[in-house]
């Protein structure tokens, strides 16, 4: 069952959550949807730890929203250490109570799970109670993938995956899942979350010739128009900052049919479009 708010965004009275990202906002008539749970899918190295950081680190500084960012991947330690790359200052933001940090690496998780006689369960609870007791209105759950090991049904995985859905959307609570596309397979996800997230980013890294290109599509975004072009993007020291393209196209409408997994036109091609 759908929260109020979805039915707002279905009468076009959504109210949206900037993302931080330099130049994405625009594509989506101003930001992500309030009370979105949306999937960012890539392979390895296309840049969704950074757009993922990115979008909470830059909540707190700009918008004076917290947040939650659990990771499935780093410590807490390697988290600092790839946040400073940036200059982002995650362990002070986390020191002054504006960003609360949990999980750890997936191993570490299942031993203390282990040790506490806990359930998956308790962990989705808990980032819940985190985000309603800390007033967190971005979450980030970095690798939503590898939840996927904890559940030998996969249906379990998505029943348990949307309860976490709905509980963050009634705190009014803007967030995104990671998840790593596997080499050589035709998924945005394991288990096929996208289907019950309501929008969908896919980042793309990849080489034609001697050159590499990094771009954005947004793949799906429940109860608003979207951009339905490739975007190309670049990494800066500053994060992610998505290039302006010539000209305009008219943003893909709610409920068009989505494409496979490959990007419709190729990135050097895109890139020529705009640099001539």
């Amino acid at each position: 069952m759908r929260t109020d708010h979805f039915k707002e965004a279905l009468l076009g009275s959504v109210m949206r959550v900037k993302t931080g990202i330099s130049g994405l906002d625009e594509l989506m008539e101003g930001g992500l949807p309030t009370g979105s749970c949306v999937l960012l899918s890539g392979k390895v190295g296309t840049g969704k730890s950074i757009f993922a950081m990115q979008y909470i680190l830059k909540g707190i500084a700009d918008y004076g929203e917290p947040g939650v960012l659990v990771s499935l991947e780093r410590d807490k330690q390697g988290l600092y250490d790839y946040a400073s790359k940036f200059e982002w200052q995650l362990q002070r933001l986390e020191n002054e109570g504006s960003l609360r940090i949990l999980g750890g690496p997936i191993s570490n998780v299942v031993t203390e799970m282990k040790k506490a006689r806990a359930k998956i369960m308790d962990l989705l609870s808990e980032i819940a109670e985190t985000v309603k007791t800390s007033g967190s209105k971005r979450v980030v759950l970095e690798r939503v993938d590898l939840l996927s090991m904890f559940f030998p049904d996969e249906r379990d995985f998505k029943v348990q995956l949307d309860n976490l859905r709905e509980r963050l959307a009634k705190l009014n609570c803007t967030s995104i899942a990671t998840s790593e596309i596997r080499e050589g397979r035709e998924e945005l996800s394991r288990g096929g979350v996208e289907g019950i997230l309501d929008g969908v980013i896919v980042l793309y890294y990849r080489s034609e010739g001697l050159e590499w290109d990094r771009a954005l599509e947004i793949r799906k975004m429940r109860g608003i128009g979207h951009s339905n072009r490739l975007h190309l993007f670049n990494i800066t020291d500053n994060g992610i900052v998505i290039q302006k393209l010539p000209g305009k196209r008219k943003p893909k409408l709610p409920g068009e049919v989505e494409r496979a997994i490959e990007p419709a036109i190729s990135l050097r091609a895109l890139r020529r479009s705009i640099i001539g």
